[in-house]
């Protein structure tokens, strides 16, 4: 393993006890409120991620056919701004 592969999977693990030693003292160096807090954070983003996907499966079903056909890619060639965008 090289140096540089090395420091990039040690800097996320550094990242992360830096984060828990910022929330532990956000506490008042109190463990179990921390917890409670990520839990509650954790909470609400996965709340969030339902309601996306919910108006996601919304938006799905209410997309026109040809849209679903894949008759809406010459908008993308037409765009003043590059759209990224591959078929796969």
């Amino acid at each position: 393993m090289t140096s540089q592969a090395r420091q990039s999977q040690q800097a996320p693990l550094e990242d992360l006890e830096a984060s828990a030693e910022r929330v532990i003292a956000d506490c008042d160096g109190d463990a179990r409120a921390a917890v409670r807090v990520l839990l509650v954070a954790n909470n609400h983003a996965m709340a969030e991620i339902a309601a996306i996907e919910a108006e996601m499966a919304k938006l799905l079903a209410d997309v026109s056919r040809g849209y679903a056909r894949g008759n809406w890619e010459w908008l993308l060639e037409r765009a003043e701004i590059a759209i990224p965008y591959s078929r796969r």
